[in-house]
């Protein structure tokens, strides 16, 4: 049998072996209400399943069996007329329609009730057999304010929620792990009514019951760390134009401890300890770039006000100098990292190190990003095996990529069709800044506002500038093919 994902594990063995030898009143209840959602709200398939499974409650052992009824005579005349009207898979389809049209006093009228009711009255049931603390009512409370979320009944939903982490808490402790999924729950819910404080002490809560449980250093904190950003980056996406620099900074920091473990379970040369510090550097990137985007220019200085006026005594004051210093750090890690596995090719660790340039290169920092530059040049030149490609790979500008999942450089023009590109005429800088940006033959399908739209975004990119021995040099004249169908140049 196919599991079921979210039954408890009695009711999936009561379910599977069609037995309720060892199953709790409140885990029949919950399997219940889960066999009736799952058949779509068909309420009465579902009535004929459980009772075909729950024929002798486990609760009643002492009930007596009732004698079936006789079976009503009916006139021959009737029954032969019922007989005549009968089609083939009339009998399929009135057990399948019990209840279905039937009037209150019927044999089989089943009432219509909402999942809300069920778990109510499952809640009542399984308090009346069990206690007030039993632990199956935790996962009724939890399925509860789940059927009351789709009704955006948020108040009696985080009421359910709260009910179900207080029954966890008396039966497994205070900073029992098992309450993470009704505090994410209740952090959603505070998410949907905007109330970002509320948010955070939820989130906060979240990583203290579990640091406190397993320990902050623990590796059992990556997958809870892992989750938290999830949570964060699905809610709360960086690049949203709702996002806070509050909420970047606290992204950033879960990815800094995840980073932190990572490195010290895996060791600096394994591919999970490279993958976390991308990510710590993407969000850095992130980060700054939204800084970036309220007014402030990287050459001009390094404090910004961020989020209210500057007469506002509550305003932050940001220090830039910091935020790409931190990108740049976790991005060293990342060169560190691929240097350290030996399993990495030398193009690959190259690669690693002209990203390094590529961070600099985009805060204005030309001299070191030519540092970084060279040091990678260097590396393929002194390869045996990549010597005659170092000028080459070099010799034509790239976009600045710090979003993509790989070391892979851009695919090559000649690997895309020519409907799957754009041609874009330019000159690219010592800088990396591409000037005099001109699309060439855009397609009939393009408006004019497109083609407008498309060359303003190729003018606010940057470009790891063409390399000869090391040294940046300015480009003339020099052809981007845009790939319109994997866009792994966006930055």
């Amino acid at each position: 049998m196919v599991p079921l994902g979210g039954l408890p594990e009695n009711a999936m063995k009561l379910l599977q072996n069609g037995s309720l030898q060892g199953v709790s009143y409140g885990y029949y209840e919950t399997c219940c209400i889960y066999v009736k959602t799952l058949l779509n709200h068909q309420l009465t398939i579902a009535v004929t399943l459980a009772l075909a499974l729950f024929h002798v409650p486990a609760w009643s052992q002492d009930a007596e069996p009732q004698p079936e009824p006789a079976e009503a005579e009916v006139p021959a005349e009737q029954a032969a007329e019922a007989s005549d009207a009968a089609q083939p898979g009339d009998a399929a389809a009135t057990e399948v329609r019990a209840g279905e049209g039937a009037e209150p006093d019927d044999a089989l009228y089943v009432p219509v009730q909402d999942e809300v009711t069920q778990y109510l009255q499952a809640i009542d049931r399984t308090e009346a057999f069990t206690s007030a603390y039993s632990t199956e009512l935790a996962d009724l409370y939890l399925g509860l304010g789940q059927s009351l979320l789709e009704q955006h009944d948020y108040e009696e939903a985080r009421e359910a929620f709260q009910q179900g982490m207080q029954i966890v808490r008396v039966n497994y402790g205070l900073n029992s792990p098992e309450q993470s999924n009704y505090l994410y729950a209740i952090a959603g819910i505070e998410s949907e009514l905007g109330n970002r404080k509320e948010v955070d002490q939820v989130m906060e809560n979240l990583y203290l019951i579990n640091a406190r449980n397993f320990g902050e250093g623990s590796p059992e904190m990556i997958p809870v760390l892992d989750g938290m950003l999830r949570w964060y980056l699905s809610r709360r996406p960086l690049e949203h134009e709702d996002s806070r620099f509050a909420d970047m900074e606290r992204v950033e920091l879960l990815a800094s401890k995840k980073a932190e473990i990572v490195e010290g379970e895996y060791g600096l040369g394994h591919p999970e300890t490279t993958a976390v510090y991308r990510q710590l550097g993407q969000i850095s990137w992130q980060t700054a770039s939204y800084v970036l985007s309220q007014g402030m220019s990287v050459e001009k200085g390094l404090i910004v006000a961020v989020g209210a006026p500057p007469q506002n005594p509550n305003t932050r004051a940001i220090s830039i100098k910091s935020l790409v210093a931190n990108g740049e750090a976790a991005f060293a890690k990342v060169a560190a990292s691929v240097n350290s596995d030996a399993s990495r090719n030398s193009l690959e660790k190259a690669e690693a190190i002209s990203q390094l340039g590529d961070w600099n290169l985009a805060f204005g920092r030309r001299r070191t990003a030519g540092e970084y530059y060279a040091q990678a040049h260097r590396l393929l030149a002194d390869d045996p095996v990549f010597r005659l490609y170092a000028d080459e790979y070099f010799e034509t500008p790239t976009p600045v990529r710090f979003m993509q999942h790989d070391l892979q450089p851009v695919v090559a023009p000649g690997m895309l069709p020519p409907e799957q590109f754009l041609a874009v005429n330019m000159t690219v800088t010592e800088g990396g800044r591409p000037l005099d940006v001109n699309i060439i033959d855009p397609p009939e399908s393009f408006a004019p506002d497109h083609v407008r739209l498309m060359k303003r975004m190729v003018s606010e990119m940057r470009f790891r500038p063409r390399l000869v021995k090391g040294v940046p040099e300015k480009i003339e004249n020099f052809v981007w093919h845009l790939p319109l169908d994997q866009p792994e140049w966006l930055p």
